[in-house]
């Protein structure tokens, strides 16, 4: 059991660093219009940025680290779990990185999502 949760903590901690990649990448780009020409001419920058490839690869990890994480607990448990704590990292992780505002009423947030964690955990 120690195991399938070390392994998802990589996983979290991989889909994190993917995202963080992702940004790191787009910064570049500018802020990006919705629209098919803009759509299918971002395609060749994406494969030219080495960022938005490591974010891929990294989330392709996390992809794989996952599947083996719910086929060995149950999904209402993993789930919330991963997602609360990749929120909580993502958060810190942009305001320690890339500047993004950090209000004192979201690290409340955050401490009340790290709670309900352990919450989950409780048997």
């Amino acid at each position: 059991m120690y195991q399938t949760f070390l392994i998802l903590g990589i996983c979290i901690l991989t889909t994190v660093s993917a995202h963080l990649c992702f940004k790191k990448g787009i910064l570049n780009f500018g802020a990006l219009d919705f629209s098919i020409h803009n759509f299918l001419n971002l395609i060749p920058r994406v494969l030219q940025n080495v960022w938005l490839i490591g974010g891929l690869f990294l989330l392709g990890i996390s992809f794989l680290l996952w599947l083996f994480v719910i086929s060995r607990i149950k999904l209402s448990l993993a789930y919330p779990i991963a997602t609360s704590l990749n929120f909580s990292l993502i958060v810190l992780f942009s305001w320690l990185l890339f500047r993004e505002q950090l209000l004192p009423i979201q690290i409340l947030g955050i401490a009340i999502i790290i709670f309900g964690i352990f919450l989950l955990l409780k048997p």
